[in-house]
């Protein structure tokens, strides 16, 4: 399938979609709806999307610590038995291979501080996969931005640090219709009241009030960038003096730049991680001079992490 610039533009849209019907999505594209159906279906048959992801609020589901690790094995060698482990966990969200100063980059989410210290002592003690250095990073702000590089309209940008907050209580039905939205979040009304038995209405009620709740944020296209012609490198950043000033220069450098994905932000070293979207070394190049030129008056050391595309997101590891 040979992509053309409306075809980007529609990867760009579903990229955050929210489950908005495609009558909506034909008319914030400028195509017709039987297009959009159809290029819908051929973009999952082709395999450029992977999945549709559900966004959601991790404090309110009782796991308000969300962390990145960075680790770097002993050998190479246990990548495979140590990243399998890691997946069985009810907290790894997702994890892919880098290349440079470590071997695997993860996004986990924690109950309390408790847990999250017996995880990385059972993971990274494990016999099985030695760690020779590891790095946590605590974020107070991680934001996810857009497909800017194919849909450059305002959309919304979608967080995973929230302040903490009481846990929301879920019921039985609650977790059957999250349980089908991990699977797939554009799954119908109609077919997730048939695999949970409920009737249709209990399931419109039922999601609408988890909207409501601040418990579901928003739907995200799991995307094949590789599939696309994309890499993605992540620009760590340590500030020596990351003043509220800087830090809202690089907020909106993040929120504007086309090629930035994502953004962190943290206490402490590294305090800064910048994902981007480049198809060759010359734009990876590019956004590097860029970031130095925002920061050229402060005192910076930059990092670059090479990272492979994530094979599999699972937005509800504790529901396993």
């Amino acid at each position: 399938m040979k992509l053309d610039e409306k075809d980007l533009k529609l990867l760009g849209y579903l990229y955050h979609s929210n489950r908005e019907p495609f009558t909506k999505i034909a008319k914030a594209t400028g195509l017709s709806r039987i297009q959009v159906e159809y290029k819908f279906n051929k973009f999952i048959k082709e395999g450029y999307i992977k999945k549709f992801m559900t966004m959601l609020n991790y404090s309110l589901l009782g796991y308000p610590i969300y962390a990145l690790l960075l680790i770097k094995l002993e050998k190479f060698s246990s990548l495979n038995i140590f990243t399998r482990n890691m997946e069985k966990t009810k907290n790894c969200i997702s994890w892919a291979e880098c290349f440079g100063r470590y071997d695997i980059f993860s996004n986990l989410i924690f109950k309390s501080e408790e847990e999250m210290s017996k995880f990385l002592s059972n993971l990274i003690n494990n016999e099985s996969g030695p760690v020779s250095e590891y790095i946590v990073v605590k974020p107070y702000l991680a934001e996810f931005y857009s497909l800017k590089i194919f849909y450059d309209k305002q959309k919304p940008l979608f967080s995973v640090v929230y302040p903490h907050t009481k846990e929301r209580k879920l019921d039985e039905k609650d977790i059957s219709i999250l349980k089908l939205l991990e699977e797939d979040n554009r799954i119908r009304i109609i077919d997730i009241a048939k695999k949970t038995g409920m009737s249709a209405e209990l399931v419109l009620y039922k999601l609408k009030k988890l909207e409501e709740d601040g418990v579901i944020l928003g739907c995200k296209a799991f995307l094949s960038m590789k599939k696309l012609g994309y890499n993605y490198s992540i620009i760590i950043l340590n500030i020596k003096n990351l003043s509220e000033e800087i830090k809202n220069k690089i907020i909106t450098f993040a929120r504007s730049e086309k090629k930035v994905n994502a953004l962190v932000l943290s206490l402490f070293n590294p305090n800064c991680l910048i994902q981007i979207f480049h198809k060759t070394d010359d734009e990876l190049k590019e956004e590097i001079r860029k970031i130095k030129e925002l920061m050229k008056y402060e005192s910076v050391d930059i990092e670059i992490l090479l990272a492979q595309e994530e094979d599999k997101i699972n937005t509800l590891p504790f529901l396993k």
